[in-house]
């Protein structure tokens, strides 16, 4: 029996069979899932020391041409909005240009057709025969159509600030290896419901914390598929858009970094789109993309894990990047397991001998990270929003839908990274687009537009 004196450690030998088995397998699970905890602890730290600083950019004199791209598909309740917002940035108009390339099914088409006709010279419509490739291949189609020695990207439900374009370019000519530099993402509707509350609060916390970090220590870089300007030659020297995978954004990410491309984070810069305002929308895009980055691992580790250009610290954490939701499928392991857990083990050994149980030392280990780094990254996304745009602190309590949206995507997000692993390939499903905007926002919005 396991059960005996409570003064000696309980050998494995001492179980049973299935007990033996239970014990191990949750042990497993626990640290692998305090792997990653790590990670985002450590994370958290290299931001919370990070002292970089972006470098003062040089003073342009000559604006290069820049092209902006917007690959669409039935997005009626935004574009207007993002077309207006895109024509009246602040830039010389003979240096700009503005290809949509639209496949839309929908009434988009005559909407941005409206906007061509008005600004013949600004704005270009591209139709596709077919939507291959998705939104990789409008963006590669775009590529092949636009002059711009530089290449601002938006998605649909997006609307840049005025002074975007002449705040992100000059960053560009500090260092000819900087491949692009990426803004802060915003929110048009963080007060829409629930979901929007919890979302926007997971978002600040990548960019305000994770994304610094990541600049900060030269690891795998991000660029979110929005809010962003490249270089042109640095997407053509690593072979263009991708349509491999669902996340071309990343895929593209980890080609630049393998070829030695430098990135820029500017969070000064914010450029605000939409949340998705329902729990069902939501999952559908985190599937997408915990599918995307599944395919990405599978499509890198091993040129990661052997590139000569990479340290071992930039190894592991873009292995872990590229498997972050992994943990998903972790956490669903273990609600399966739980229900026998508690099956084979009397109340008496849970709460008592347990902590006597040989194997104890290393959950414990683990437990340290998994409940440190939820406490570490979030504590530090709403201490620098409080220093930045003095929320109230009435935010700590989204964490609980933060908390809920979690567990319901973690069900879905689980079997999309099990379909990325084994190759079932799906295709790209845009996230339905609303149009809302909250009275804070609608504000700022105004504000920013003059």
């Amino acid at each position: 029996m396991y059960l005996g004196d409570r003064h000696v450690i309980h050998l494995l030998a001492q179980f049973s069979l299935v007990q033996q088995i239970m014990l191990l397998l949750t042990t497993a699970i626990t640290v692998m899932v305090g792997i990653y905890a790590v990670n985002w602890c450590i994370l958290a730290v290299i931001s919370v020391k990070s002292k970089t600083k972006l470098p003062q950019p040089p003073h342009i004199t000559e604006w290069p041409t820049v092209s902006i791209h917007l690959p669409i598909y039935n997005e009626k309740p935004v574009i207007s909005r993002l077309l207006e917002s895109c024509i009246r940035l602040d830039y010389p108009q003979e240096k700009l240009e503005i290809l949509v390339v639209d496949d839309s099914t929908d009434d988009t088409t005559g909407i941005v057709k409206s906007f061509s006709a008005r600004f013949p010279n600004l704005v270009r419509v591209i139709r596709r025969q077919s939507r291959r490739g998705f939104k990789a291949g409008a963006l590669q189609e775009a590529l092949n159509k636009s002059r711009g020695d530089f290449i601002a990207i938006f998605d649909a439900d997006y609307v840049p600030p005025r002074d975007f374009l002449k705040r992100m370019i000059p960053h560009l000519y500090t260092d000819d290896q900087i491949a692009f530099a990426q803004a802060r993402v915003g929110h048009l509707n963080s007060h829409s419901t629930w979901v929007t509350k919890a979302v926007s609060l997971a978002i600040d916390t990548f960019f305000l914390v994770e994304q610094r970090a990541r600049f900060a220590a030269n690891l795998l870089p991000h660029f979110l598929g929005t809010s962003g300007v490249f270089r042109r030659e640095a997407i053509e020297k690593v072979g263009g858009w991708s349509a491999d995978t669902l996340v071309e954004d990343l895929d593209l990410s980890v080609r630049l970094q393998l070829a030695g491309w430098k990135h820029l984070y500017i969070p000064d810069v914010v450029c605000s789109g939409e949340i998705p305002p329902t729990l069902s929308v939501f999952v559908g895009q985190q599937m997408r993309w915990a599918k995307g980055f599944s395919e990405c691992f599978k499509k890198y580790w091993r040129t990661i894990l052997y590139h000569k250009g990479l340290t071992l610290f930039q190894k592991v954490e873009s292995l872990s990047q590229l498997a972050c939701y992994f943990v998903f499928v972790l956490g669903v392991i273990g609600f399966f397991l739980a229900i026998p857990y508690y099956l084979v083990f009397p109340w008496s050994f849970l709460l008592y001998d347990y902590w006597k149980c040989s194997l104890a030392p290393v959950a414990i280990m683990a437990f340290i990270p998994i409940y440190a780094a939820p406490v570490l990254i979030y504590g530090l996304a709403i201490a620098e929003l409080r220093k930045m745009e003095k929320i109230s602190l009435r935010r700590v309590f989204h964490l609980g839908y933060l908390g809920i949206v979690g567990y319901v995507v973690s069900w879905a997000g689980a079997l999309a990274v099990i379909e990325g692993l084994i190759g079932r390939r799906s295709p790209f499903r845009r996230t339905p687009k609303f149009g809302l905007v909250d009275r804070y926002s609608h504000v700022r919005l105004r504000s920013a537009a003059t």
